[in-house]
């Protein structure tokens, strides 16, 4: 639980000391009823103590189901926070698919850890524990002490044969996936096994796997089987046991018997329940692991004390040195010049130009921007005064303006068309009564590759940043639209750093760097 934000943990507190309350005033009430019942009370103390009863559970568990809204809220709130300082050389692919089966699964998962999951490891485990000490109270220690045992034996056996039947579930499920890769396989490659093995042998595979899915199969249910039996059988042995204890020894009246089989009987309730909740501990535990991965990323440091604010631009990279291509690196970039960064597939480009972003700090040597060192400009700052297009640009889902206004939340509809225009979407615009308020499609599935390039170019270019990054920024555009892209970012006055497979020439760059692979 540590892996919590402390607000959650405050919150999962609170649930889980009234649960706790909970067991101890069900254990109170159950005890009352059994001393009713050997006492014979008047039944308005039995009522009152099980109304007070129900009326608590009944907050608890809306409290539960109201904190687990609240702790998805402060999960998802420390998961932004966290991925907002993460240095963005840290998302690659498996830890960009790590993050979205959090925020998918793991979160939402979550979720149900104040009204049930601490029901289940609290609540559950309370009642037995404080129903002993109402049956210490009516029938003394003796008979809590057998009781004890006859609902550790219950809860054991429970926990074993539950065990037992997850470990043939699981044989299951690979079998399974097993099975359903192979038939996959076969669906996709149903030409070439049938032409090369022909229509028997091309099967023999799958079939293989069939038979071994309805093997797992088989044991699964008669592990189910064995489980249901086990299961029967402990969830009964503590009341059987204790009702042969009390007349092997002769022990009270009946109605003392009876008390105490109640108070037996709602002990033993919850034991199923809390074995299958302890095999489930695991996918517990595992979420919570992942989720401690993901909040705990490496961050970039920031300046303790920040220099002065940016006015030259001038770049400067110093001798820099970064696996697994760059080596070296040393190069002098005035402000308002035009740079190619080019070589070779492999040799450090796009590394580069992220260097240049402070996506991550070199291994050695330093990046400068007038006299200031990256690592000395708050990132804030830093973020303000670069724009970037990457080759496969983000479109969000919503309309052709809010992406473009990604660049300048400030910018009004005027600003944000006529810089979409420059951007050659004028198009687009116009094939549309909505123009800019256009919705763009899920995730700009209404876009073709090429318009959704020229949404990024416009969102940079109102961004009206001093240092414009294009990594392939046109790869997908034709070489007339490429050319009045081009036209518009040479009537810029910012610095301009890009890399491109295509012709150079049309860039008119001042200058060049090129990478050895």
């Amino acid at each position: 639980m540590f892996a919590l934000p402390a607000i959650a943990r405050r919150r999962l507190m609170s649930v889980g000391i009234g649960w706790i309350l909970v067991a101890a005033l069900e254990a109170l009430a159950y005890t009352i009823l059994a001393l009713g019942i050997v006492d014979h009370w008047s039944p308005k103390w039995i009522l009152i103590s099980a109304g007070i009863t129900i009326l608590v559970t009944t907050l608890v568990n809306r409290s539960g189901y109201l904190t687990g809204i609240r702790l998805a809220g402060d999960l998802f709130s420390a998961l932004g926070q966290s991925l907002s300082r993460t240095k963005l050389s840290w998302f690659t692919n498996e830890h960009r698919a790590q993050v979205a089966t959090i925020a998918g699964q793991g979160i939402p998962g979550l979720m149900s850890i104040p009204a049930h999951q601490l029901q289940h490891f609290l609540h559950a485990p309370c009642i037995p524990l404080f129903l002993i000490v109402g049956i210490g109270l009516i029938a003394g220690p003796e008979v809590a002490l057998a009781a004890a045992i006859l609902l550790a034996l219950s809860l054991m056996a429970q926990f074993l044969s539950q065990r037992a039947l997850g470990h043939a579930d699981r044989k299951r499920h690979d079998a399974e996936a097993k099975t359903s890769e192979a038939t996959l396989e076969l669906v996709d490659h149903i030409e070439l096994l049938r032409t090369a093995a022909g229509p028997v042998r091309a099967i023999t595979g799958v079939e293989q796997r069939w038979t071994n899915q309805e093997k797992a199969l088989a044991d699964t249910n008669r592990a189910a089987a064995f489980a249901v039996f086990v299961s029967t059988l402990a969830s009964v042995l503590p009341i059987a046991g204790i009702a042969s204890y009390l007349i092997f020894t002769e022990f009270g009246s009946a109605m003392t018997i009876l008390a105490l089989l109640i108070l037996v009987g709602r002990a033993a309730a919850p034991l199923g329940e809390l074995a299958t909740a302890g095999l489930g501990i695991n996918d517990l535990r595992a979420s919570l692991d992942n989720y401690k991965k993901v909040t705990n990323t490496p961050e970039l440091p920031e300046p303790i004390v920040a220099k002065s604010v940016l006015e030259d631009y001038r770049i400067s990279v110093q001798l820099v040195k970064h696996s697994p291509a760059l080596n070296n690196i040393h190069v002098d970039i005035p402000a308002g010049g035009r740079v190619l960064v080019t070589g070779p597939s492999g040799s450090g480009k796009s590394t580069l130009l992220e260097l240049l972003m402070r996506f991550d700090d070199p291994e050695q040597g330093q990046i400068k921007i007038g006299d200031i060192k990256l690592d000395d400009i708050p990132y804030e700052e830093l973020a303000s005064h670069i724009a970037y297009v990457a080759q496969d640009p983000i479109v969000f889902t919503g309309s052709l303006a809010e992406n473009i206004r990604i660049g300048n939340p400030q910018a009004t509809d005027e600003e944000v068309e006529t810089i979409a225009r420059k951007a050659t979407l004028g198009s687009i615009i116009d094939r549309s009564p909505d123009g800019i308020h256009q919705s763009v499609g899920q995730q700009g599935t209404a876009l073709s590759g090429g318009e959704r390039q020229r949404v990024a170019l416009a969102r940079a270019l109102i961004k009206n940043a001093p240092i414009l990054v294009l990594d392939e920024a046109t790869s997908a555009l034709d070489e007339a639209t490429e050319q009045e892209v081009i036209n518009t970012i040479h009537s810029l006055s910012a610095t301009v750093l890009f890399a491109t497979h295509r012709d150079t020439s049309i860039w008119k760059p001042t200058q060049s760097i090129y990478l050895n692979s």
